[in-house]
């Protein structure tokens, strides 16, 4: 199979172009191997789920270094 990588400015491989028909393999397992697991949720989990996508919108996040300080007296 032939693959490309691309990188970023540091040289760190950031995605990876392969060619179209692996690509749809891979959809279509995808397709037929992952169930939609959404319906089995409890309430408070997708609305914990729906609530964090709308604070991620509104670009209310915080970087991993960020989290990381906050808590690291608990680890």
């Amino acid at each position: 199979m032939n693959v490309q990588f691309l990188s970023n400015e540091k040289g760190e491989k950031t995605a990876a172009v392969i060619p179209i028909e692996y690509w749809n393999k891979i959809k279509q397992q995808l397709e037929i191997e992952v169930p939609d697991f959404w319906g089995d949720l409890p309430e408070h989990v997708k609305d914990g789920i729906q609530r964090s996508q709308k604070q991620f919108l509104a670009g209310e996040t915080k970087s991993n270094d960020e989290v990381m300080e906050k808590y690291k007296k608990y680890l």
